[in-house]
């Protein structure tokens, strides 16, 4: 929320009294709260950034953890309500109970005339709320609350735009156009086959691609008017809005190449497919068509909606992308690619007079050897890359000021709390560390004020990428950070913030007016933030994959409108398993994986 937003909240928190605040935090209700608070305090207090005595009202804490869902949280929001209530004036408070009976939906509690603020009738008042009703409004109105605090968060896609200035496109980089070309080719003449396009995190690998596809339709679709289509299918809401944004971008602006610029001659029609759409309302023309696909959507309608894809002309099918294609092998995308047509029903094989398949990874094959024989085995073993990389991409393209160079910066933690018997015997059986454990460490006090005291000693103007344990711990170094750094220094991003609030966070932190951005996993692949110079990496894992996609968002260079050096605060627990990644460890395996593609 804004700065005058803030202040107005805090001004009306400020009426609660501290007794109240200690027995809500005493109780059943407060209690998650409470061990947060503890939590957060401790690390301050280890990291030299909380000053001794009576700890004070936890009123900025609190706006920091709820945000926006401050009125409407299930644990702490009728709570606040009651509390606002009861200490409104009365006049206000009247105004309230006057309103209440025509507001409060059928199932709200019935209100009686003899109810007093002091006694059951706050209670009842603050029993109702639903988000974006004209109660809430009203409620926030008369308190003095900002009206963001009543809107609906979990808004629809937005059926009104505003169209901003584009910038023109540079042109692609040599090594850009050799894949470029390649995709060409595979798109023109690759019925029945499939092919793993891969570029190193950064390196542009939705621009090329776009650029093919857009050309493809600009030169082709005249003379091969059924092949118009082109399925998009990615993992979330990042790289949905991502492929969007580029489609867009490069068909209204065609970018140079080789002298020439390749027209678009007829409109670009661009239909999503995630976001809860109905299937039923989708229908397809005869103009170019880019279909941007959810996997989880895909993957709900061929479950319950199998005719949608019957209604998919796939004779105009040009190709079909998977983004993050080294996730393919999972049952989703498994049900999806034999509703599309695009697998043989007992084994991972294309079809023969399918349309081309092209996957998109960082990280072309994984590191097991079952999963990688699978996926070479779908894409027929066609790995579409620049040959003048050579084996050291990633080298390559930070010399030629693509990728940032990086920095590892380890901070090791002594003291690691142990995994208990059954959660070691979990990582022995899914070598991944259980996230109870994961949770665990989120809490620990010395742990948490390491990592604040690292990230004091960086440059002020550095903007912050912070890659959490948890949800809970996304949400405790937000707070502390907002503590030690000052408030609207930090913003929170999980799976649990709503869209419309997740997109002005990541605009703020684009922007530069904030300076820590944390989140738990959400913002590993799809997100662009150029300007990131340094990754922290809190959160230990033993799959190269995700460690490389937490340290690629801070990988854009300068020729890439990015930084020339990016640090990575490397968080290291002493006595945790040797499959954990490192910086290191995960370069010396990209460059191990390069050589052998």
């Amino acid at each position: 929320m804004e700065a005058e937003e803030r202040d107005r909240v805090e001004r009306v928190l400020s009426r609660i009294p501290r007794e109240d605040w200690e027995k809500f935090l005493a109780s059943a209700n407060g209690n998650a709260l409470r061990n947060q608070l503890d939590a957060v305090r401790a690390a301050l207090r280890q990291a030299g950034h909380l000053s001794p005595g009576l700890p004070p009202r936890p009123i900025a804490e609190v706006i920091d953890l709820l945000g926006h869902r401050l009125l409407g949280d299930d644990t702490t929001g009728e709570w606040l309500r009651w509390k606002i209530l009861e200490t409104l004036p009365e006049t206000q408070w009247q105004r309230l109970a006057d309103a209440y009976p025509d507001m409060a939906g059928k199932g709200a509690t019935a209100f009686h005339g003899n109810m007093s603020q002091g006694a059951t009738g706050s209670r009842v008042l603050a029993g109702y709320w639903r988000q974006g009703t004209k109660w809430a409004r009203t409620f926030c109105d008369v308190t003095g609350l900002p009206e963001v605090l009543a809107q609906a968060r979990k808004a629809p896609f937005s059926k009104d735009e505003e169209i901003l200035p584009v910038e023109p496109l540079t042109p692609l980089h040599p090594f850009q156009v050799e894949v470029y070309k390649s995709l060409r080719k595979l798109i023109l003449d690759g019925q029945g086959k499939a092919a793993m396009m891969s570029l190193p995190t950064g390196a542009g690998k939705t621009r090329v691609t776009v650029e093919a596809i857009c050309d493809h339709f600009a030169l082709e679709t005249n003379a091969r008017r059924n092949r118009n289509i082109v399925l998009w299918i990615s993992q979330s809401d990042e790289l949905q809005q991502q492929a969007w944004e580029c489609f867009r971008q490069v068909w209204q602006v065609p970018p140079h190449r080789a002298g020439e610029t390749i027209r678009r001659n007829a409109p670009l029609r661009i239909v999503r497919l995630w976001g809860g759409r109905d299937p039923d309302e989708i229908e397809l023309s005869e103009e170019p068509t880019v279909l941007i696909a959810g996997i989880d959507q895909l993957a709900t309608w061929a479950r319950d909606k199998p005719e949608f894809f019957e209604r998919i002309p796939t004779r105009r099918i040009a190709c079909v992308v998977v983004d993050e294609a080294h996730s393919l092998i999972t049952h989703e995308h498994r049900e999806v690619l034999l509703a599309l047509g695009l697998r043989a029903k007992h084994e991972w094989r294309t079809l023969q007079g399918a349309p081309p398949v092209i996957g998109l990874s960082a990280t072309p094959w994984r590191t097991r050897g079952e999963e990688t024989a699978t996926l070479r085995k779908y894409f027929q073993a066609r790995l579409v890359r620049p040959d003048s990389l050579g084996s050291n991409p990633i080298t390559a393209l930070q010399k030629m000021g693509i990728l940032a160079k990086v920095k590892p910066v380890p901070l090791r933690i002594e003291g690691t709390r142990p995994m208990s018997e059954d959660q070691r015997q979990q990582y022995e059986r899914f070598k991944e560390l259980p996230l109870d454990y994961l949770e665990q460490l989120g809490f620990e006090p010395e742990r948490n004020a390491r990592i604040i005291k690292a990230l004091s000693r960086l440059p002020t103007r550095s903007q912050v990428l912070v890659f959490a344990c948890s949800v809970a711990h996304a949400n405790l170094l937000t707070v502390a950070l907002n503590r030690a750094f000052g408030d609207e220094s930090a913003a929170v991003v999980t799976g649990q913030t709503p869209r419309t609030e997740r997109a002005s966070v990541i605009e703020r932190f684009r922007d530069g007016s904030l300076r820590f951005l944390c989140n738990v996993g959400v913002l590993t692949t799809g997100f662009d933030a150029p300007k990131a110079d340094v990754v922290c990496v809190t959160r230990p894992t033993t799959s190269a994959i995700r460690y490389e996609q937490m340290v690629g968002r801070g990988l854009r260079g300068p020729k890439n409108g990015g930084t020339d050096w990016c640090t990575v605060l490397d968080v290291q627990d002493e006595g945790l398993p040797d499959d954990v990644k490192s910086y290191a460890r995960v370069l010396a395996l990209w460059e191990k994986r390069s050589t052998q593609s």
